[in-house]
């Protein structure tokens, strides 16, 4: 392919490509486009440092508009049908209004690239003026393109301005998975895929970058993730060839690897929580025998992740409670006036209202954040009655 280059400020300015990849489609859906530009010697630079150049003469404007025209005819001569071309823009051309100018529909125009195969980039955090933003993405959109948010998860990034741009796409920072990953147990790691579902919920997908490990491709996997990118799939080239990168290998073992280590993992949380559960049905069945709870509920609350055992009336109001060693055991004093849960009703409760559906039959909770400790727990349930009088709940420090 005989590639389009333009020249800036003594530099060659070349395009290249990297793909955005799609985990359950198992192909591209499109191509980031980067510039990278080489010197009179042929020696490659930073696009960096040529940005900051630009900047100190004052000719930004210049080279994002000869970066987007260059761009755009290189994705046009090669691109396969149906696939999005990302395409990044300088937060001074949308703080100063210049894509009014016209120069971006008119590479377009003469390319032939439809708007509605555009995706733009725009980082959300460096734009403090939101009715700037704002007019930038109602203008993006009128003329048909895609509108995606980049660093998201970083800097000032907040829901607010998601809930209210209701952008196309979300590109979570690679902070986000990089923290996920070197922390296992850690909370980010349990929050991802809350975040992406938050996101999901108000419209948006999601496109996770830098991807570099198989570890981060499966908290991809798992967090729900719609897009990814990153050289652990495929690094930026000059050619775009979406037949050697759609149905790579690579798809179908991170696939493979992922539905193995989801299996072992919910194994691992079946075989952690048993000895919890059996003990739990015990003090039930000890209960209904007529044993006192704080009789019944011994051997259980002196387990070592015991935290408390309590039942609720079918409003979900409790009725009692016992805790257990964990609680007993932890030195949480910021959590004070939250400890005592006596009066309180749980209805809104996931584990309440799974146990009201399913009367007789054993819940158990995804982890979440203990409101009465502050400390992330999983909450065995279960209603008794029909229809339920009651609900048992047990939850178990995680």
């Amino acid at each position: 392919m005989n590639a389009v280059t333009a020249r800036y400020n003594g530099y060659q300015l070349h395009s290249v490509f990297q793909p955005i990849l799609s985990l359950c489609h198992r192909r591209s859906v499109g191509f980031e486009s980067l510039m990278r530009p080489v010197d009179a010697d042929n020696h490659s630079h930073s696009p960096v440092d040529v940005i900051r150049e630009a900047a100190e003469h004052g000719d930004i404007r210049q080279l994002d508009t000869l970066c987007q025209s260059l761009h755009i005819r290189n994705f046009s001569a090669q691109a396969p049908d149906e696939r999005w071309l990302f395409l990044n823009l300088d937060p001074s051309t949308i703080a100063d209004r210049w894509y009014h100018d016209g120069t971006l529909t008119s590479a377009l125009r003469e390319a032939g690239v439809p708007p509605q195969r555009l995706v733009i980039e725009i980082v959300e955090g460096a734009i403090d003026d939101e009715p700037q933003l704002f007019a930038a993405v109602d203008y993006f959109r009128s003329i048909g393109a895609l509108v995606a948010l980049d660093d998201f998860g970083t800097g000032h990034s907040n829901f607010d301005r998601i809930w209210r741009l209701a952008p196309d796409i979300i590109k979570l920072d690679r902070s986000l998975i990089v923290e996920a990953e070197q922390h296992r147990t850690g909370r980010l790691r349990q929050m991802l895929p809350n975040l992406v579902s938050l996101i999901h919920e108000a419209g948006s997908l999601v496109l996770a970058e830098g991807i570099e490990t198989r570890e981060q491709a499966l908290l991809a996997m798992d967090a729900d993730i719609d897009f990814v990118q990153g050289f652990y799939f495929a690094k930026p080239t000059r050619e775009i060839d979406h037949t050697r990168i759609d149905g790579l290998p690579i798809f179908g073992e991170i696939s493979q690897h992922f539905e193995t280590t989801s299996t072992i993992q919910e194994r691992l949380e079946a075989d952690r929580i048993a000895p919890y559960s059996d003990a739990f049905r015990d003090a039930i069945e000890r209960i209904a025998g007529g044993e006192s709870p704080q009789e019944a509920t011994r051997a259980l609350m002196n387990m070592p992740r015991a935290a408390r055992f309590y039942m609720l009336n079918a409003r979900g109001e409790q009725l009692m409670h016992v805790d257990g060693r964990s609680l007993r055991t932890r030195r949480i004093f910021h959590a004070g006036p939250i400890t005592d849960t006596s009066g309180g009703t749980w209805s809104r409760r996931q584990y309440f209202r799974a146990a009201m559906a399913e009367p007789q039959r054993l819940q158990t909770s995804r982890p979440y954040l203990s409101s009465t400790g502050a400390y992330m727990c999983v909450t065995l349930s279960i209603a008794q009655g029909n229809p339920p009088e009651r609900v048992v709940c047990f939850d178990i420090d995680w």
